[in-house]
């Protein structure tokens, strides 16, 4: 009897070990579990603190990237005035951040240090133009807000301002003999190639001579190939050291481009831009070549075609992209740009003067009037109808 209870006992025993083990490791996950999702909850909610501090600072970074460049976008708009795609650009940065347009401040200044002198607003701004050492600063903000209270992370608003100086044109000059003109169809560029290629002769005598040859080409409408090196047989004569040094000039004619007849401008439009006034002409170009502007010859009525008949002052001309600053009040100016301008071919251009105030009265003597310096075009100049 007594063997029997105990092989019951021992039978019983295993079950109650095993309960006790589910019923421990129950009460340490519970004990376990909070800590657990508190760790995991607040590594993901400080990425995602850090992802919005990343993204606001990455936003206005290139938004102010963006529009210190000076020429057109793929809208056709000046990017430094087009607000509407300066605010499209840190968007897309943060594309996760769902900014809006109340996130984003679009400001101009004269550097650091110095007042906000004004606001792009709107889509584009029509009521500002760059001048020397001008600065865009963009600033750009969000709030990060936790997901959770598991952690202890309050709300945060990030802030991140950039600025930049915007990018201006700079004059190219060339020295005789330097390359140039290389892209876009830009006439008379040039090119040297000078070889001085030694060649000796027999142990002795020793017979040396120098060829140098120089070659002058650029642009699409030039034929023929400068040669690289010119090197004449060596010549041997009694003298221990004979030196014989031709020199030849090879001089290569550009060949003239026909139908610059073709090229018509349309008529002189003039619109009021806000605070400012603009006066406009289209160009179009059928041929297939580029056109190289040599200069540009505009009237406008500078005594009295502001409001209440007060004077105008021409501040900038924009052309195929390129933009320079004029600021004359004369009324009659012909004027080359810093850098070389080409009138794009098959394609239709326009030529904007930007003046400090509404261009209201005209009197009759407005004129427009480019000059061309591709070889062919020189006496078709392109004139408003």
């Amino acid at each position: 009897m007594f063997s029997r209870n105990n092989a019951m006992l021992m039978h019983k025993s295993p079950s109650k070990r095993l309960y006790r083990s589910n019923a421990q490791a129950m009460v340490e996950f519970a004990i376990v579990a909070p800590i657990l999702f508190a760790l995991l909850f607040g590594i993901f909610e400080f990425g995602r603190m850090v992802f919005v501090y990343s993204a606001v600072t990455n936003a206005s970074r290139e938004a102010v990237r963006y529009a210190s460049a000076v020429g057109y976008d793929d809208y056709g708009e000046i990017k430094y005035k087009h607000c509407a795609g300066i605010r499209e650009r840190a968007r897309r940065s943060a594309y996760f951040m769902n900014l809006q347009d109340a996130d984003i401040t679009i400001e101009y200044d004269k550097g650091p240090g110095t007042a906000v002198f004004h606001i792009c607003t709107g889509t584009v701004d029509p009521g500002y133009f760059i001048s020397s050492g001008d600065r865009v600063l963009v600033t750009v903000t969000a709030e990060y807000r936790p997901y959770t209270k598991l952690v202890p992370f309050g709300s945060r608003t990030f802030i991140s301002s950039s600025a930049r100086t915007i990018l201006g044109y700079v004059a190219l000059t060339t020295t005789p003999g330097s390359g140039g003109g290389g892209g876009g169809g830009g006439g008379g560029g040039g090119s040297t190639d000078t070889p001085a290629p030694t060649e000796t002769s027999g142990p002795s005598p020793t017979a040396t001579e120098t060829a140098t040859a120089t070659a002058t080409y650029g642009g699409p409408w030039y034929t023929g190939t400068p040669p690289d090196t010119a090197t004449p047989g060596p010549i041997e004569t009694p003298t221990d050291t004979p030196t014989a040094t031709p020199t030849s000039t090879p001089t290569f004619t550009p060949t003239a481009v026909t139908d610059c007849d073709q090229v018509t401008a349309g008529p002189i439009s003039i619109e009021d831009n806000g605070n400012v006034g603009t006066m406009s002409m289209d160009i179009l170009n059928p041929n297939p070549y580029e056109l190289t502007v040599q200069d540009v010859h505009v009237v406008w009525n500078a005594l009295t075609g502001g409001p209440g008949d007060v004077p105008l002052t021409l501040q900038t001309i924009t052309l195929a992209g390129v933009l320079w600053t004029v600021n004359d009040s004369s009324g009659d100016i012909t004027i080359a740009s810093p850098v070389i301008v080409t009138i794009p071919g098959n394609a239709t251009s326009m030529i904007i003067f930007t003046f400090d105030k509404v261009y209201e009265y005209r009197n009759g003597s407005e004129s427009i009037v480019i000059n061309l310096s591709t070889p062919g075009c020189e006496g078709f100049p392109i004139r408003n109808s």
